[in-house]
Formats: C-alpha cells, structure tokens, sequence
C-alpha cells in the first residue's frame, strides 16, 4: 500500500504521561512499514528562530502577559510551525504524526491559565 496523493496530518493528544510520544512512534513506524512516508513531529522539536523567540516571550514574564495574550503568542508560534514544517511535508506527500496540537495549547494555555 502506497500513499495516496498529498500526505496527512495525524495528531495524538491526551494527559501527561499517556504515551502519545510512544504511540506516534509506533504509528511513524507503522506507516512506514507499509511504504508510506511519514514523520513524527514532537511538540518540541524543530524550532525556527522566529518561533522560539515567540515561545520566549510568552515565558520571559518581564511583563504582564493575560492568558490570552499568552494563548495568542502560543498558537503564533504553532503556525510558524505549521508554515516551516507541517505544510511542506504535506505538500511532498509525508504523513505527519504529532504527538499533541491544538488541544494541548488550549488546556494548557487557555484554560490552564485561567
């Protein structure tokens, strides 16, 4: 089995501890064995400049950051990401396989921070 045209975006969320790493492990590695391209993205893996200074900002605390502000910087930073990294290996026919998303930013950020 091959993949089909225009590669595919899998996300895996859930609490600490849950294994999403490990499984999107094993999904990458079960794609693959089955002559589909595909990568695991980890949540903090492939950091472009822009996105860890937006990432610094929201931890550097030099000055008042609501959670919303913070939220908003957070998900700044993903579409850097998603512009850099995610995209690209879509267009090129590559599974990704990430091991938390937009879920994860919401709890933690959002709801997380009050």
């Amino acid at each position: 089995m091959t993949a089909p045209a225009g590669g595919r975006f899998i996300t895996l969320e859930g609490i600490e501890g849950a294994g999403k790493s490990t499984v999107a492990h094993h999904v990458t590695r079960w794609l693959a064995a089955r002559g589909i391209k595909a990568r695991t993205d980890a949540r903090a893996g492939r950091h472009t400049a822009v996105r860890t200074r937006a990432r610094h900002c929201s931890r550097a605390r030099r000055e008042l950051l609501t959670p919303v502000t913070e939220t908003l910087l957070m998900f700044a930073a993903r579409g850097i990401h998603v512009d850099n990294f995610i995209r690209p290996a879509l267009a090129r026919g590559e599974w990704v396989v990430c091991d938390r998303f937009t879920d994860a930013t919401r709890a933690y950020q959002a709801a997380g921070a009050g």
